[in-house]
């Protein structure tokens, strides 16, 4: 049987539980609080990252990898025996699959892949990388149904606030304020490897939440109903089961699970965001 390792960079967002489960490898990548240099998970969380703009009034920033870093992180599994199937975050959002695909170069049993998706979106294929592995897919053969299968990956997320985008020069001063001063909530969906906004909601965020979830999935066709995966921060447990409860109203879901959005998200989204993850067949 072929020793494949599935391996996803940190922003999959993909909680303890579903790691575990599927036994599915993460590669920690850079966040920088000023001078300081992290990593993803390791020495830096979430929470740490509102507690440092907080108090320095600056934003926190993330960056790519080097080609050594993940060349480093390749030989580890290659020389036991493994080879290594990796997903990245949308090279339309970063040039990180870019320097994966570079480190790979070295290794012919290393096969990267652009996920064309951030957060869950890249953890859901991770998860069915993981189950085709499981079937005893070899690592190229299991390359070629995710590439086959990254366009079916739906997301979209509602973010209560667009301070951290105006901070991080991804929309401006005017817009921010009016979003603000209207109760605007973005929702931003991931078409063609690209963030964009899709439909700006007005209210609380459970009520913006059910609405997305009511538009996005109860008239859906195709659905795969295996998993609905949700990435959010900063959402009370009572927002949350409101929430599940509109999507097993709106569609039959076997399982939903529940992510917290790692420092790669929630540093542009800030708290108050809500996301749903899922498939078509």
């Amino acid at each position: 049987m072929n020793k494949v390792k599935i391996v996803a960079d940190s922003t999959c967002d993909l909680n303890s539980s579903l790691l575990q489960t599927y036994n599915i490898e993460t590669i920690a990548l850079p966040v920088n609080l000023g001078d300081k240099a992290c990593l993803d998970g390791i020495d830096v969380h979430t929470p740490d990252l509102f507690e440092y703009y907080k108090k320095s009034g600056k934003l926190p920033t993330t960056s790519a990898p080097t080609p050594a870093y993940y060349e480093d992180f390749y030989q580890k599994w290659t020389e036991e025996g493994y080879e290594v199937v990796h997903l990245s975050i949308s090279a339309e959002m970063t040039v990180t699959p870019n320097i994966a695909k570079m480190a790979a170069e070295n290794f012919p049993n290393v096969f990267p892949i652009d996920s064309r998706n951030v957060s869950c979106g890249m953890g859901i294929l991770a998860v069915q990388a993981a189950i085709l592995r499981d079937q005893g897919l070899s690592g190229s053969e299991i390359r070629d149904r995710i590439l086959a299968m990254r366009d079916k990956v739906r997301t979209a997320f509602v973010i209560s606030t667009l301070e951290y985008l105006y901070k991080g020069g991804r929309c401006t001063g005017l817009q921010a304020l009016g979003a603000n001063l209207l109760n605007l909530k973005p929702c931003i969906e991931v078409e063609n490897g690209k963030m964009d906004v899709t439909k700006k909601y007005r209210g609380k965020l459970e009520n913006v939440a059910c609405s997305m979830i009511q538009d996005k999935l109860a008239n859906a066709e195709n659905v795969d109903l295996g998993q609905l995966y949700i990435a959010s921060y900063g959402v009370s447990d009572e927002i949350m089961e409101a929430c599940k409860k509109k999507i097993m109203e709106c569609q039959p879901f076997e399982q939903i699970q529940v992510n917290e959005t790692g420092c790669s998200v929630a540093v542009h989204c800030g708290p108050g965001t809500f996301g749903i993850i899922y498939l078509e067949k």
